[in-house]
């Protein structure tokens, strides 16, 4: 058994995240998920739960229309961008960061993401690293 030492903001967010009567530890656990098998051996769960789908679930559609970023789902969804002229790199990245942050909260796959980028890029908005 190890001590440790944790800030009050820490201790908070475990108490959050625990419930009534559980220990540090049993919170501890729940976050890593570690758990003890039938003979009270530690093994550790590997984690199945994805930020995203791995795959659609949702019809998406993103194009550019009237200087215009669309991104389209078939729930009804749905949210444009302008696009700022082909120079303005700042202007491109905040553009792609709005639509990538739309979709991703619409639950869209890594795909689907990607796709918003790719049309960007082919219409001609390039952005180096």
């Amino acid at each position: 058994m190890k001590t440790i030492r944790i800030s009050e903001d820490v201790w908070e967010a475990m108490s959050k995240i625990g419930k009534f009567g559980e220990t540090p530890d049993d919170v501890l656990r729940k976050v890593f998920n570690i758990k003890n098998d039938e003979r009270g051996h530690t093994m550790r769960t590997p984690q199945t739960e994805s930020v995203r789908p791995g795959h659609a679930t949702t019809r998406m559609s993103s194009f550019i229309a009237r200087n215009r970023l669309h991104v389209e789902f078939a729930t009804g969804e749905i949210d444009s961008w302008e696009l700022p002229s082909m120079g303005d790199k700042a202007g491109i990245r905040k553009t792609r960061d709005l639509a990538v942050a739309f979709a991703t909260k619409q639950g869209a796959s890594l795909g689907q993401v990607n796709a918003v980028k790719k049309t960007l890029t082919d219409a001609g908005y390039h952005l180096v690293k």
